[in-house]
């Protein structure tokens, strides 16, 4: 067989195999090249490079082994190929990972043995060739890409001429619900997050503030365009022109740093060239760790990073180098006063999933309870979840400790004073078993709605509470109006500085554009309900200390346990440094208490005779007892 029969054959097994599946999944699922600024550019490289490159170093490999062996090559590549196309569709069976990869191997074998021997085999192979070219299509002009691939050049809106009054500072905090901050007299827990208490003391705090979309992607472009999220729009600048940045870049420097929207134009933001250098690289990482998660069965499927928590950067997450509060320094060095106005922009995934970081910001890794899935709903057992949410509360610490950071520069500088700062978070997340985890629906929409919002204008020194309702596209408008700055077009928020529109409903806005219109006052209900049992699990007012006892016997930490039954049914320990993982089965208890030198030094809840617990490092060794 000519070099060139066996290359088109490659194309087309690999086409089936390789890209058809990555360009179903990702072309239902756009924000994944939306989220990293991907431009139309990136998209069709990406596709021709998914579609070309993988046969062609296949049939590179046939084209520089002996002749003699070139037969045998083949047939191996033609095996592997249809035994990846057969894994993908049997994936799903409810049998063993080992025996699903071995009758995969079974049939590539006997796919490639057929190849060879039947003529019929390789002339379907040959009359298949156009094939791979409609899925390219198909890819590009049919699926929800197509709008970055194709999209036109936008038109940005400035304001007209207009010379801002103040420097800005514009801080957002990643899936940061308003209830996780707060005690039981609904004010910010001064004790865990002092930061945002000192903040709330010295601003003006709109404590009824709600986002209007479910996810960055919608929630993020809602803050900086004034506009309600629109189905099929992504974070990128071709779809929101009439932005922030836009509208004060002509007279303003700005300073942008943002990894998950990309609303920002190179024109007025020449900085951010450097931070997509990386994006090839991020994108191919990205899209292998994909694949194995389309292509493996879940039961082998343990070791590979999670998708579950964002559109990008699994890899890298997995392997933890990147630090979500680090403050890049060039941007820590530019917050100081500067002769000509300037807008400072900075979006944190704090205390956004996963959830790995002490309050101090040192890293950890533990065996992670059951979570969610790629349907983003929670598993079924409370106590489970209950350990994300625990983990998502000391993650909060160190957004805190960020938040820290920043304020006391902009003090050091004299900047503080003297700016317009406006910090905020785009949405929340929900902690409910069987329930979706973020993504909107009946049962969360308390969870996700309400978000915190503190603006202090320039010189402002005393604090103020706001409990009229208010919505994060009211933040532009009353960014605008604050700086005395026109913004050239309609725009679905208002001003919070002076008189507005009651709002007696919340609107909140699905990613494809489904609206849930809920009344203010009955979703102020559900929230006072849902922050009562956030409270009875974790308390307030406490050291992140007490947070290792959850539940109704939490005043247990601490003291000494005088007869309780010692649980014998426990989980290999896996000790890794800051935190330890104890978790295992305990029928007939309500809670469990780990006792260390003597002392209850954690207290988890059960449910279905189930428990996770989370245990400081370096206590040496671990009792577990029933209560």
């Amino acid at each position: 067989m000519s070099l060139r029969l066996a290359g088109l054959h490659l194309f087309v097994l690999s086409a089936f195999a390789v890209a058809q599946p990555l360009f179903d999944l990702l072309g239902r699922n756009a924000e994944f090249f939306g989220a990293r600024g991907s431009t139309g550019f990136d998209v069709v490289l990406f596709a021709l490079t998914l579609l070309v490159v993988p046969p062609a170093l296949l049939l590179a490999v046939e084209a520089i082994v002996p002749r003699r062996a070139r037969s045998a090559v083949h047939a191996f590549f033609v095996a592997a190929l249809v035994g990846l196309i057969v894994l993908q569709a049997i994936r799903a069976v409810g049998a063993p990972g080992w025996l699903l990869v071995a009758i995969a191997a079974l049939a590539g074998a006997g796919a490639a043995a057929l190849y060879a021997r039947v003529d019929a085999a390789r002339l379907v192979l040959t009359v298949l060739a156009p094939v791979p070219l409609v899925f390219l299509v198909l890819f590009l002009f049919g699926s929800d890409v197509s709008k970055l691939t194709f999209s036109g050049t936008p038109t940005a809106s400035a304001a007209s001429g207009e010379r801002p009054r103040a420097p800005v500072v514009l801080v957002v905090f990643d899936e940061l619900p308003l209830n996780s901050l707060l005690d039981a007299k609904n004010r910010i827990d001064a004790v865990r997050f002092p930061a945002f208490a000192r903040l709330a003391a010295g601003s003006t705090w709109f404590a009824r503030d709600t986002t209007v979309g479910e996810g960055t992607t919608h929630a993020v472009p809602a803050i900086l365009t004034g506009l309600y999220p629109r189905g099929g729009e992504f974070p990128v600048y071709s779809d929101h022109p009439r932005n922030l940045f836009t509208l004060l870049g002509d007279s303003t420097r700005l300073h942008v740093v943002d990894e998950e929207t990309h609303l920002c134009p190179v024109k007025v933001c020449p900085d951010l060239q450097s931070s997509f250098g990386g994006e090839a690289r991020s994108l191919l990482e990205d899209t292998g760790v994909v694949y194995l998660h389309e292509l493996l069965p879940p039961s082998l499927a343990g070791g590979i990073p999670s998708i579950a928590d964002g559109w990008d950067n699994f890899l890298r997450d997995a392997r933890g180098h990147d630090d979500p509060g680090r403050i890049p320094p060039a941007f820590r060095r530019s917050l100081r006063p500067q002769p000509r106005p300037a807008l400072w922009y900075v979006h944190f995934m704090l205390p956004h999933s996963p959830w790995k970081y002490l309050p101090s910001g040192r890293p950890y890794s533990v065996r992670a309870a059951p979570g969610w899935g790629s349907d983003e709903v929670w598993n079924g057992n409370q106590a489970a979840v209950d350990q994300y949410w625990q983990r998502h509360l000391l993650q909060l610490g160190y957004a805190n400790t960020v938040l820290a950071r920043v304020v006391a520069r902009l003090r050091a500088t004299g900047l503080y004073d003297r700016a317009l700062l406006v910090v905020t978070a785009d949405h929340g997340v929900s902690f409910r078993a069987g329930q979706k985890r973020r993504p909107l629906s009946p049962a969360n929409l308390q969870d996700i709605a309400y978000v915190p919002l503190f603006v202090k204008l320039p010189h402002q020194t005393r604090g103020r509470v706001v409990l009229q309702p208010s919505r994060n596209t009211d933040i532009l408008p009353t960014v605008a109006a604050a700086l005395g700055v026109q913004v050239p077009w309609h725009v679905d928020g208002h001003s919070l500085l002076g008189s507005r529109p009651a709002e007696r409903d919340v609107v909140l806005i699905k990613d494809h554009g489904k609206r849930f219109t809920i009344p203010q006052g009955r979703l102020e209900a559900l929230r006072e309900r849902a922050l009562r049992r956030q409270l009875a699990l974790f308390g307030s007012d406490e050291a992140f200390s007490k947070l290792f006892a959850i539940g109704p016997d939490r005043g247990l930490l601490g003291q000494k346990l005088r007869s309780a039954r010692a649980v014998a049914d426990l989980d290999p320990i896996a000790r890794s440094g800051s935190l330890v993982q104890v978790s295992g089965r305990a029928t007939g208890a309500r809670s469990v208490a780990v006792v260390a030198n003597g002392r209850v030094v954690a207290v988890d809840p059960v449910v279905e005779g189930r428990f996770w617990a989370l245990v400081p490092g370096g206590l040496g060794k671990l009792r577990v007892f029933a209560v």
